[in-house]
């Protein structure tokens, strides 16, 4: 190994802020730490391989339409502490203290790819020093085990010099007041010794840190509190299609009047970067031959959902059927794990017609995402004969006065039944998801 250039402890350089920190990844989790970490003084460069996006962050505009006002991006840069690179960048590669927020998923599946890629760069940049590597990533307890030691080429239990810890996110993206500071946040090392170095990074940006006894407890820990929302949503799209005859959100609501019951709504599916991959991650992770048969039966239901989905839309429909929504979240531009995209895979295999809006999408990308024309906002309303309202934007607040004012409205499936108040005692055909008017064709049990 080469001489190491630094002389003074990590843990001291990282007490004064002095140290440079080095976040891999300028999707949400990994700019807004960028931020987290300049806003509390460490100079700070944040990696990616986008150039484009590269060049945005360094010009002071937040790259993630929809995070504009989310990602404190001015307040961070104002002090000249984050600076945006590509990988190529070999003093960011070379840093002592790195955070890992690459992707770890594509497609709906977990993916090692660009994990492994990064640790690789910074174990090949390694002097010989101490270095500090926090994954944010989610990921497996296997990928702990097999992949970190692969990559670095290096045995985290017995290399005194590396400190390994895993901190996943759990923030909300799109709500400003449960974020990485105001969240608790689990921190786990491979070491105990690296405990503390690790935590003067994290006690720097979190009010709250929950030490793990290890790396390895902290890992799972995002998977889990994953999969619990995951197995809940699918019992309740379960509770959708097993009583077609009542109105399953209002049961919901009810059961959630107790003080110990979440509520829940039924859904066209299960969207996001986390909740859909959970039980992927979890599952990789388990014991050699000990199953989560919950788990399973669960992942195998939730696959067909789309298929039981498309089916109910066409039973009520026929003619051109209109999508507002892409993205799996409101005032957002996030195609990941998208039910929207899903649904409309079916429905074309099915002979539909559909047509699909989404104000943070071109009508190029979504034909080449979803294979679907692109529907005019507001004009082709009139033209449909059943409008699916999947993703709430703001730009459809006005939905319901739109609608009432065409001679002849589509039905609306409402997907998450927030349309509800405005266009039920309408002229308009309106069907919540979950309620009998969604499926018409189903009798009501004695």
């Amino acid at each position: 190994m080469k001489p190491s250039p630094f002389p003074r402890p990590l843990l001291a350089a990282l007490q004064d802020r002095t140290e440079p920190v080095t976040v891999w990844g300028a999707g949400f989790i990994g700019l807004s730490a960028a931020c987290a970490l300049a806003q509390a003084g460490f100079p700070c460069t944040v990696l990616d391989i986008d150039e484009h996006r590269v060049g945005e962050i360094n010009a002071g505009v937040v790259p993630l339409p929809g995070f504009e006002d989310v990602i404190p991006l001015a307040d961070a840069r104002s002090g000249g502490r984050l600076r945006a690179a590509t990988p190529d960048d070999t003093a960011a590669v070379a840093a002592r203290a790195h955070l890992v927020c690459v992707n770890t998923d594509r497609d709906g599946r977990p993916v090692t790819g660009p994990l492994t890629e990064v640790l690789s760069a910074i174990g090949r940049a390694r002097t010989g020093d101490e270095t500090l590597i926090a994954l944010e990533s989610t990921i497996s307890l296997r990928w702990l085990d097999e992949l970190v030691p692969a990559a670095l080429d290096t045995d985290p239990a017995n290399e005194t010099t590396l400190h390994l810890a895993a901190a996943p996110r759990r923030d909300w993206m799109l709500s400003p007041q449960m974020n990485l500071r105001t969240l608790p946040r689990v921190l786990g090392t491979a070491r105990p010794e690296s405990l503390p170095v690790a935590r003067e990074l994290y006690d720097a940006i979190s009010d709250v840190v929950h030490p793990a006894p290890d790396w390895r407890h902290a890992g799972l820990t995002k998977p889990v509190e994953n999969l619990y929302r995951y197995v809940d949503l699918v019992l309740t799209n379960q509770l959708a299609q097993a009583y077609p005859g009542l109105d399953v959100p209002e049961v919901l609501r009810l059961a959630g009047t107790k003080w110990n019951v979440p509520t829940f709504h039924p859904s066209i599916g299960i969207g996001g970067y986390c909740i859909p991959l959970s039980p992927h991650f979890a599952t990789d992770g388990t014991a050699r031959d000990i199953p989560l048969p919950l788990v399973d039966s669960a992942m195998a239901w939730d696959t067909d959902h789309p298929a039981r989905v498309a089916e109910s839309i066409l039973a009520i429909t026929d003619g051109p059927i209109g999508i507002l929504g892409l993205s799996y979240a409101a005032n957002a531009r996030i195609v990941e794990g998208s039910p929207t995209r899903r649904l409309t895979e079916h429905l074309l295999a099915r002979g539909a017609d559909v047509r699909l809006h989404d104000p943070y999408f071109t009508p190029e990308e979504i034909t080449a995402l979803t294979g679907a024309r692109p529907l005019k906002w507001p004009d082709d309303l009139g033209g449909l004969a059943t409008l699916i309202a999947a993703t709430p934007h703001d730009l459809y607040a006005d939905l319901p006065d739109r609608l009432t004012a065409l001679d002849n409205p589509p039905t609306v499936v409402d997907n998450l039944g927030g349309y509800g108040t405005a266009l039920r005692d309408t002229a308009v055909r309106y069907a919540e998801w979950g309620t009998p008017a969604a499926r018409p064709s189903a009798a009501p049990r004695p």
